[in-house]
């Protein structure tokens, strides 16, 4: 065709395709519900069934009740290759039938009932003999159509008998196993492998009469789990969309003499990972130590395992916390160490033979696993049985404390790129790419002869971190992580913003890693390495404290944000609200950097403190919607660890449980929130001076945050406003002020600030994060013949107050932003020397009820974990005061208003200032991450802090000012006093970026123009991109 004629029909396509569109768009108009300003969110209550309906079908996903939007529930996009649909019969990298997982299609292309229908009643050729089938359907099945499967019933009484689905669960999985230890140990064991299966539904009546339609349904399952149990290599049994617990097991947690490979049902045995460097400077790379956990059947080869690795400092034993310091271990304090020599790359060693993973089962000793730690008077490793639910489920276990640790060579470097490389090294062996030895001297390599070469990493807390860590390495063979309450950015841990939240040694780097560093439990290998080791400490610390507590590249070389550009793993960030160990900030942190990869990142949040929601060690689990943890954590490794096809790209972006009901928990679209309660305080004061002297102002510091929340005092500013309405928290909470040192000197001069939930009456909301004394005995099932665990919620406390965010700085700091590089210049504080600050308060996703009210209180330095020596007092404009508070429900603005204390008779007796101006918050164009992405990405307004009078403002809008790292023109306009929220939200709808128009007004005459723009569009494409591509 000619090039005329081509844009001749190409012109005529682009005017007119959009009139026939119009009516398309107008009906879609119609069947649309109007959007609201709020942010989406979804609590659901787990809708019963009407019957006991079988449902192989059942969604294997964590079940939140939800009123999805349309875009809610389409599923993500899968990574990678998917199982499809196979013969029973078939390994597990090639096959999951169609029992096993749903496709996710049915979730756009096909109604749940047709969906449902068409796995409803599979054909029994899968599952039987065709000669075994009945001849048949009776509407309720008694015990003798049951046997027309099974061929018999182990209780015989049952054949003329209506079954119940209690009955007909028992009969099936009886008939299936081969020994019915592999079932549990009672009648609700079965019950439970039932609704892993999805042979019945997880809300079924066990007492209903079973229909003969869905006993097809339940033997077809049962018939599964039989073929697994008896297949001549085994393999795992993926059903309803995760693994089931088909592989026995046999502890690990004995003595010597009391194991054996022979009689253990789970392989275990030591390797040796060689790394690339020499940090203990024997002139030899560092080997780590990990121990590998198998299904006998993997190490037999009958299948290759997916992997599950825990890196965690810890395990193989600590030290006593209370006596970590180079002076109580008796090592010198003043020596000094290369630091560079730590990267130092010697020779590798050269194999002089190989060993397979059963012969070295065979000659291991359970003492390298298990052996007695005399400082915690604990066996370790102590995760030795953590992963047992997923290795009875056909998955491979590795643990490692890394360097520096029993076992291992090296130095502990407490979180710094070696430590993270070497365990990347683990990983690597793993998916077949670096060398492992069978002990740490006789050079005899040792291959991952099992595994598949897919990793997932999880664990709590530094095993979190080191999660977050090795994924930043851009690892291939780490699928997914699963961190729970780790750590981004070291920095964070020890400091916020230029200030330490404790004093030494626990505000040092050097304490964690004395603390875990238990090749001193072996003397002979101790003697080699101690005074090596004693000089290196010695220049950590030096090398930390010639910044103070500025971030320095001590503090980058354990900041894993900094390292986004090769992250290409899936994650689920585990946090608790109420942990103060590790906290909320690091998963936000984690959050922002996973966002800016690119990779799918969903946030599961607690009420608990700094706990896992499997918590093996405390023996109990928590549930979400019915649905325990690990349950969850299945479907999750199933889909990124064995490329099963289910539901997991329809998980919530984040789910969270209420503060005030543990019982309930919402889902909500995403992490980020777009409105904002602005806070401006109110003073009759233009100044208020608070000290640091506590006792001075009648302060007991261990009631310090209760008595604050109330009022102020000499060593407190308190701020309070009503809140009109439930109000939901949820991110983090930059507060903005301007301050000077008033009295006293020195670089570590913190300011603490706190938001409160306050109360005049008693409420219950969940207290530090503690579990309550109710448990359901052995609820949290665990799978084949495995213990099960209790669970467990969250207690509820009565108060008047609740601190829902802390957040600190230091006055040496006014540049330090959210972004933990943001901390690296500091100024030495005048007496009188106003600077601008902006804290930002720990992230939270909090419920404030109408009636209460919010307090907004400063303090100097926090009590709880920090002591100082020297007093001081800090001076700040009360007319500068505002904070940003992050929320599900429309922006609208509030004023706080100061609280004097009792004894501030003047207060009472002082005008109002008058013709007081206030200018409304600026807003602000800002990523919506806080890391600066590689792919611009449409922004998402922001509120700026500063809430000024009109005087403070001249020659603001040409004034660039900057917020953590990033610089932002402001724009400002002017209110009266006392805005009225309205205003606040036209002001935060003008400046929000273009929304898409809606569709169905005028949709002929809007779709004609469209069509002229495209047309225009068309014509000047090429003038554009030139246009655009010198930007």
């Amino acid at each position: 065709m000619k090039k005329k004629g081509l844009m001749r029909l190409l012109l005529s396509v682009l005017l007119f395709a959009p009139l026939a569109l119009g009516q398309v768009v107008q009906a879609d108009e119609a069947s649309q519900a109007n959007v609201e300003s709020k942010e989406i969110l979804h609590t659901e209550a787990v809708a019963k069934p009407s019957e006991p309906v079988s449902s192989v079908q059942q969604p294997a996903v964590l079940e939140v009740e939800s009123k999805d939007s349309p875009d809610s529930v389409r599923p993500e996009k899968q990574e990678g290759e998917l199982v499809t649909a196979e013969k029973p019969d078939a390994s597990p990298e090639t096959a999951a039938s169609s029992l096993e997982s749903p496709p996710l299609a049915w979730a756009q292309d096909a109604s749940p009932e047709t969906a449902a229908s068409s796995l409803e009643s599979p054909p029994l050729a899968w599952a039987q003999d065709a000669s075994l089938a009945p001849s048949a359907v009776p509407a309720t099945a008694k015990g003798q159509d049951l046997s027309a499967y099974t061929g018999s019933l182990s209780n015989p009484a049952l054949a003329d008998k209506e079954l119940t689905l209690q009955e007909a669960v028992d009969e099936l999985l009886k008939w299936a196993a081969v020994n019915e230890s592999q079932l549990g140990t009672s009648a609700q064991d079965r019950v439970n492998l039932a609704k892993s299966m999805g042979m019945i539904d997880k809300e079924a009546d066990l007492t209903a009469r079973v229909q003969g339609s869905n006993l097809q349904t339940m033997y077809a399952v049962a018939k599964r789990l039989h073929d697994a149990y008896r297949a001549e290599k085994k393999a795992p049994l993926f059903l309803n969309g995760r693994a089931q617990p088909i592989f026995p097991y046999s502890s690990g947690a004995k003595e010597d003499k009391d194991y054996s490979y022979e009689k253990s049902d789970i392989v275990r045995f030591p390797v040796y990972v060689e790394t690339d460097h020499d940090t203990d400077g024997d002139g030899k790379r560092d080997l780590v130590k990990a121990i590998v956990q198998l299904p006998k059947a993997v190490a037999q080869g009958d299948f290759k395992a997916s992997t599950i690795l825990e890196a965690r400092p810890y395990v193989a034993g600590t030290l006593d916390e209370n006596y970590v310091t180079l002076e109580s271990l008796n090592l010198p304090t003043n020596g000094s160490y290369d630091m560079k020599s730590l990267h130092n790359k010697p020779a590798k060693r050269q194999p002089v033979s190989s060993m397979s993973s059963i012969d070295a089962a065979k000659k291991a000793k359970a003492s390298d696993w298990y052996y007695y730690s005399p400082y915690e008077g604990i066996y370790d490793y102590e995760n030795l049985n953590w992963y047992d639910y997923f290795l009875v489920r056909g998955y491979a276990f590795v643990s490692s404390a890394g360097l520096g640790t029993k076992g291992s060579e090296g130095f502990n470097t407490t979180g710094s790129d070696l430590e993270v490389e070497a365990f990347k090294n683990i990983v690597e062996w793993v998916n077949g790419k670096r060398t492992a030895y069978t002990d740490r001297t006789s050079n005899i390599e040792i291959k991952a002869d099992w595994a598949n070469g897919k990793v997932g990493m999880t664990g709590l807390s530094w095993a979190g971190t080191t999660t977050f860590g090795v994924a930043t390495t851009g690892v291939e063979g780490l699928r997914t992580i699963v961190p729970a309450a780790g750590i981004a950015s070291w920095y964070d841990y020890f400091n916020s913003q230029g200030t330490a939240y404790s004093n030494p040694p626990y505000s040092d780097l050097s304490w964690l890693s004395l603390y875990v560093s238990t090749r001193m439990l072996d003397q002979d290998d101790w003697a080699s390495i101690w005074n090596k080791y004693a000089d290196y400490i010695n220049q950590l610390n030096k090398d930390q404290k010639a910044h103070g507590r500025n971030y320095s590249q001590v503090w980058r070389e354990r900041d894993y944000t900094v390292n986004s550009g090769k992250i290409k793993t899936s994650a689920l960030l585990v946090h608790g609200l109420n942990d103060h160990n590790v906290k909320t900030k690091q998963f936000e942190l984690m959050y922002d950097v996973l966002k800016k990869a690119g990779q799918n990142v969903k946030l599961y949040l607690h009420q608990g403190d700094h706990v896992h929601p499997a918590a093996i060690s405390r023996g109990y689990g928590i549930k979400a919607n019915n649905q325990d943890f690990y349950d969850l954590l299945n479907t999750w490794f199933s889909h990124y660890l064995y490329d099963v096809k289910n539901d997991v790209g329809k998980l919530p972006a984040v789910l969270a449980q209420n503060n005030y009901d543990p019982n309930k928990w919402t889902s909500y679209d995403n992490w980020k929130s777009t409105n904002r309660l602005i806070l401006t305080a109110k003073s009759k004061r233009l100044e208020e001076t608070i000290s640091s002297d506590y006792a001075a102002a009648g302060i007991d510091t261990s009631k310090r945050d209760e008595t604050v929340s109330q009022a102020s005092s000499k060593a407190n500013m308190t701020f309070m406003t009503e809140v009109k309405e439930d109000t939901t928290i949820k991110g983090h909470i930059p507060v903005h002020f301007k301050a000077a040192l008033a009295k006293g000197s020195g670089r570590n001069l913190q300011v603490n600030a706190l938001l409160v939930d306050v109360s005049d009456e008693e409420f219950d909301v969940v207290g530090n994060g503690d579990t309550s004394d109710d448990s359901k005995a052995g609820d949290f099932w665990m799978g084949s013949n495995l213990s099960n665990l209790d669970v467990k919620n969250f207690a509820t406390t009565k108060t008047k107050y609740k601190v829902i965010a802390k957040g600190w700085l230091n006055l040496a700091n006014p540049e330090s932003g959210y972004t933990p590089s943001s901390s690296e210049k500091s100024i030495k504080p005048q007496v009188g020397q106003f600077h601008d600050y902006t804290m930002y308060l720990q992230p939270n996703l909090y419920t404030v009820k109408k009636g209460h009210k919010l307090a907004l209180v400063f303090n100097t330095y926090d009590p709880s974990d920090l002591t100082i020596k020297r007093q001081y007092a800090v001076t700040f404009k009360t007319d500068s005061i505002s904070a940003l508070v992050p929320t599900v429900e429309a922006s609208r603005s509030q004023k706080a208003d100061y609280v004097a204390s009792a004894l501030d008779t003047e207060y009472a007796n002082l005008p109002e200032i008058i013709g007081e101006k206030l200018v409304a918050p600026e807003i602000r164009e800002v990523p919506e991450y806080i890391f600066d992405r590689q792919v611009p990405q449409q922004e998402a307004p922001l509120v700026d802090l500063r809430g000024r009078r009109k005087e403070h403002v001249k020659g603001a809008t040409d004034h660039v000012q900057q917020l953590g790292s990033q610089k932002v023109v402001p724009q400002v306009q002017q209110l009266a006093s006392q805005p009225e929220a309205s205003q606040v939200e036209q002001v935060a709808v003008q400046q929000a970026p273009a929304s898409l128009p809606k569709t169905g007004s005028h949709s002929e005459k809007g779709m004609f123009y469209l069509g002229l723009v495209l047309l225009v569009s068309t014509l000047g494409i090429s003038g554009l991109v030139k246009k655009y591509s010198h930007r």
